[in-house]
């Protein structure tokens, strides 16, 4: 799909798509693969292993950080349609999100190679370190092409031509047909990484307010202190 070949519409003013959500998901999806894979990288080439408690640590919060990207994945393929539906050449769109669709099982097949290395890296950090870094900078690599190629063709498309209502609507499908493993986790880690207001908007858009996410913001802040802070 190339947004620049894409007709434009009429704007929609107020009713216009609410892209914060996908916006931060693509910051904190970035943000973490690179703090991620520096962090192995410094231990693969550390004169000492991780302890036992921070590589258990370590693991666990690869493996619930590929579950939130997996689940944005999962919320593309509800949007898809929606965009597709709102473009002039359908065929022609359907033709460029296949790049997108081929873009999620290379990631897929990458993070469940990561899944696996972070379970023996948490038996034994010494010896399988430089196995998980090299995975890691792997799915950076692949996450920063796809959401550059995402932002830069698929975002102004629907910020452009789909009604707001519409993409409400499907976001809110996602919601419904979440199988996030940790839904409350993956809600903490996205908050952690917006600002005031995107966090006012993604609340909101819930019916959340501050108070309630409070208990998991603090519970997510410790763990992401004892996984990068050590």
């Amino acid at each position: 799909m190339d947004s620049e070949h894409v007709a434009p519409a009429r704007p929609y003013g107020p009713a216009a798509a609410d892209l914060t959500g996908v916006r931060v998901a693509h910051r904190a999806i970035l943000a973490d693969i690179e703090r991620l894979a520096g962090l192995l990288a410094a231990l693969a080439a550390a004169a000492e292993p991780a302890g036992p408690a921070r590589a258990g640590a370590i693991a666990g919060y690869v493996h619930r950080f590929n579950d939130a990207v997996r689940g944005h994945h999962r919320e593309d393929r509800t949007l898809w349609p929606v965009v597709l539906d709102a473009v002039p050449d359908a065929a022609e769109a359907a033709a460029g999100l296949a790049g997108f669709v081929a873009d999620h099982e290379a990631l897929d097949a990458v993070q469940a190679d990561c899944d696996a290395a972070a379970a023996r890296f948490a038996a034994e950090p010494g010896r399988h370190a430089g196995r998980l870094a090299g995975l890691l900078a792997a799915q950076r690599d692949l996450l920063a092409a796809h959401i550059e190629a995402e932002e830069r063709h698929v975002l102004p498309v629907i910020a452009r031509r789909v009604p707001g209502a519409a993409y409400a609507a499907a976001q809110a499908r996602v919601r419904r047909a979440d199988r996030s493993a940790d839904p409350a986790w993956s809600r903490a880690w996205l908050l952690s990484h917006a600002t005031e207001d995107e966090t006012r908007r993604l609340l909101a858009a819930v019916g959340a307010g501050p108070a309630a996410v409070e208990p998991e913001l603090r519970e997510y802040a410790a763990e992401a202190s004892a996984v990068f802070a050590g």
